[in-house]
């Protein structure tokens, strides 16, 4: 893989990545100001290092064969160099962009926040990478189960072969971003909306790695859009979300999702709330635009081709809110929150569920992010009015 990997990395990653890895436990905040100022105790390196080892022995990048030796050594000592300036609590403007990688393969294989597998509608709780998450996704595996049997992948009849993630709101309904409807539709002049393959669209509520089955539930046409076109553009003055109907009938006999349950009060998700995501990360996409590529995109790409190499399949990834709504900038409709959950290759119209509560309660739509900058999503208590069109069930 082609990367200058001793350029000057760009430092609000960087800044971001420390607050995940300094924080207590990685299970809350940290103050502004730069590295030194977290005080928070250094890291157990060598157990760190040992862990991002393991996996890599494990994993197999999507590389050339040739290059997956020297891409994995580049990425295991870039790690042990940004540890060590880590906890020697040096600026952010000195770490090179090969550690900024190395620092996010840390975060991902040593438990801070990983992101995991869905079998059989859990995560094994005993996952080398699940750190210090395992008691609180234990603790609610029955709700987490009903949420993850509520989460499906939008599939297409091209490639990728699929669109992107959605989650049942009401029998024969589910909620998507609008850029995902983008994708499979076309919008007319009227307002209504057309498929573009309207006998090969479909949800497949299991989609996760390794099943033998699927299901497929016939999407049948758009019950709402938000009204401003995305244009894969991220603006959040846009209302980034769509209503899909769907057949409830399956081809295989299968029964349709449970609906899951919306938050009411507009101000959560609370700041340093812990949360899960539950979608379909995608492969990212190679930047072909003008202009200078999202913050994080190239570090994306590099962790995306060492452990992200089953793209498409159902998956949990536990965080925390980094700003609630009425607290990320530029929000002037304070109906943004921001998460550090690890989406990867991204998770359009995955659902944010409160993990701290019952484990059950859906608090966001997640519509888009920028690696371990933020992510962010769409508070669902701030979208009453377009939901409760519909019979959704908030608490």
């Amino acid at each position: 893989m082609k990367a200058e990997w001793d350029r000057p990395a760009d430092a609000a990653v960087v800044g971001e990545t420390a607050a995940v890895l300094l924080s207590a436990g990685g299970r809350s905040g940290v103050a502004e100001g730069g590295l030194e100022s977290v005080g928070a105790p250094g890291r157990n390196e060598k157990l760190s290092i040992d862990r991002l080892g393991e996996a890599l022995a494990k994993a197999e990048p999507a590389v050339p064969p040739g290059e997956q030796a020297d891409l994995k050594n580049k990425v295991l000592e870039s790690a042990r160099t940004g540890l060590a300036k880590l906890n020697q609590g040096e600026g952010a403007e000195s770490f090179t962009f090969g550690e900024s990688v190395g620092l996010e393969a840390v975060i991902l294989t040593d438990g801070e926040r990983p992101s995991l597998f869905v079998t059989d509608g859990f995560i094994s709780l005993d996952a080398p990478d699940i750190g210090t998450w395992a008691a609180d996704l234990g603790r609610v595996k029955n709700q987490i189960r009903t949420v993850t049997a509520a989460v499906g992948r939008v599939d297409v009849p091209v490639k990728p072969w699929y669109a992107g993630t959605c989650f049942v709101a009401a029998e024969g309904l589910v909620v998507t971003n609008r850029h995902v409807l983008e994708v499979i539709g076309t919008q007319q002049a009227d307002g209504s909306w057309i498929l573009r393959w309207p006998d090969k669209t479909t949800v497949n509520f299991l989609g996760e790695d390794g099943a033998k089955e699927q299901t497929q539930f016939k999407v049948t046409g758009v019950a709402f859009a938000g009204p401003n076109p995305i244009n894969n553009t991220i603006n959040f003055a846009n209302l980034d979300m769509a209503v899909l109907r769907v057949d409830p009938a399956s081809d295989n006999g299968a029964k349709f999702p449970q609906p899951l349950t919306f938050e009411r009060d507009v101000s959560k998700p609370e700041t340093d709330r812990d949360l899960y995501v539950v979608g379909f990360p995608g492969e990212p996409k190679t930047w072909v635009f003008g202009g200078k590529p999202p913050v994080g995109h190239e570090t994306q790409q590099v962790i995306s081709s060492l452990f992200n190499s089953k793209f498409g399949v159902k998956r949990l990834a536990p965080g925390i809110v980094k700003a609630g709504p009425g607290s990320v900038p530029t929000d002037d409709r304070k109906w943004i929150a921001a998460h550090d959950a690890s989406t990867l290759g991204g998770n359009s119209g995955s659902c944010v569920v409160d993990l701290k509560l019952n484990g059950l309660r859906v608090v966001a739509l997640h519509f888009a992010g920028a690696n371990r900058a933020q992510n962010w999503s769409h508070a669902v208590g701030c979208l009453h009015e377009h939901l409760s069109q519909f019979p959704v069930k908030f608490a």
